[in-house]
Parts: structure tokens; C-alpha cells; sequence
């Protein structure tokens, strides 16, 4: 390290600068201390001329040449001397349009009112009776009723209570008594739930921090300031 130029800067996997090496932290150093790094670095980095200059500060930071490449094909934008470039993220800000298509299932459940027309509808029943045979059968449920008689399943039309009188029970009708169907047609009409129109020109916006940093190790930049004076050419 003895030979290193004066201006030098190199990488250690320690945390100081050794002797003859300063830390590149940016810090002002005095220009009558370290002269010869000074007749180097001017104030490129900072400072006040012919008092103090300010070192590099590389915490944070990597290294990138400096000035435009002549390689065909490169398209970076060209790097002063000691000028900052890079952030560790940068914003993205995405805007388009899209197009959906919300069909029923897509829609929140409602209840559906509609109007039923049954005037197509007709009911008929059939009442089971009968005019024959004697006798004074009580009415009772599946009976078929009769003027009087006391045939098989039927029972009077007029039923003479008896002494003392007792209530007679209320007889539901059955199938065996009466007969009822329904035919023809009813109609069911009810209000449009949804007709799925697509939605054109749907705005889709959307803003966010993406990371840029390259895989990194963070180690110890330091800065020769004694050693061997780099003539120029």
C-alpha cells in the first residue's frame, strides 16, 4: 500500500482507513495537511478553495466511470466527474385503459317483484253424492253424501241429531268427496335484473416505489493520501 498512488481508491473488508489512507466519507480535511492529495482533488468534492476540500463520499454509493463511452451501442447518458447519479427506487406510475363485461352473477342479489295473471286458469270440482239407498249414516270425512240412505261410504245430505241434540263435528273434504282440478295457463312477468353492457374505457391508474438496487456488500472505501505522486502524461 506503500506504492499506491496518491488519489487512490480501493475497497477494505475492515472498518478504517490504515495510515496513509483517509475514509471516503466526504469529510473536510485542511488543505495544508494533506497537500499533495489537495494539488489532486482541487474541490471537485467540496470545500473552500486554498482552506479546506471535501473527500469522496462513497458510503452508500458505487462506483461508475466517469464521461461518455465511444462503444457503439451504449446508450447511458454520459457521468461527470464527482456527479451523483442512481436512486436506490424510483417511482413507476402505470395508466391505460381496460375493458370488463359485468354479467348477472356479477351483480348484488336483489329481491324481484313481477305481477302472476291467472286469469287463464280454471278450477273444477266434482262432489261425490248419491240418490240411492236408505238409511241416516253420519257425515263424516271421505263420505259421499246422499238424500238418505245408508250405501256403502254414504252418508245423509240431512242427518236428524239426535236426543239430546250434540254438535255435530266439522268434516273436512277429502278427495273421496270432492274432486277439484285446475287447468290452463298463467303467466309470470318480471322486471330486467341486469342486461351485462360492457363498460369501455375503464381508467386503470396505479403509482408505486420499485426497488433499483443491485445486489450489494457493504465494505469500506478508502482514499490514498501519501504515497507516490501521479504524474500526469
Amino acid at each position: 500500500m506503500e506504492d499506491a498512488f496518491i488519489g487512490t481508491i480501493m475497497a477494505v473488508a475492515y472498518d478504517y482507513a490504515p495510515y496513509g489512507w483517509l475514509p471516503c466519507n466526504g469529510q473536510l480535511v485542511q488543505v495544508q495537511q494533506y497537500q499533495a492529495l489537495y494539488a489532486l482533488l482541487g474541490n471537485t468534492y467540496g470545500g473552500v478553495s486554498m482552506q479546506t476540500f471535501a473527500l469522496p463520499d462513497l458510503r452508500g454509493y458505487a462506483v461508475i466511470g466517469s464521461g461518455v463511452s465511444a462503444t457503439p451501442g451504449r446508450t447511458m447518458p454520459p457521468v461527470a466527474l464527482a456527479t451523483s447519479v442512481g436512486a436506490n427506487s424510483l417511482e413507476l406510475t402505470t395508466d391505460g385503459a381496460a375493458t370488463l363485461t359485468i354479467g348477472s352473477a356479477n351483480l348484488p342479489q336483489v329481491a324481484i317483484g313481477g305481477a302472476l295473471d291467472t286469469t287463464g286458469l280454471h278450477a273444477t270440482s266434482i262432489l261425490s253424492a248419491t240418490t240411492s239407498g236408505p238409511g241416516a249414516m253420519a257425515p263424516a270425512a271421505g263420505a259421499r253424501l246422499s238424500a238418505s240412505g245408508t250405501g256403502a261410504g254414504a252418508a245423509a245430505i240431512y242427518y236428524a241429531n239426535p236426543t239430546p241434540s250434540t254438535p255435530l263435528p266439522l268434516v273436512a273434504l277429502n278427495s273421496a268427496s270432492v274432486q277439484s282440478s285446475v287447468d290452463g295457463a298463467a303467466t309470470f312477468t318480471s322486471g330486467a335484473i341486469g342486461s351485462g353492457t360492457p363498460l369501455s374505457n375503464v381508467h386503470v391508474a396505479s403509482t408505486g416505489q420499485v426497488p433499483t438496487m443491485q445486489p450489494s456488500l457493504g465494505m469500506t472505501y478508502i482514499i490514498c493520501w501519501q504515497g507516490a505522486f501521479p504524474v500526469p502524461p
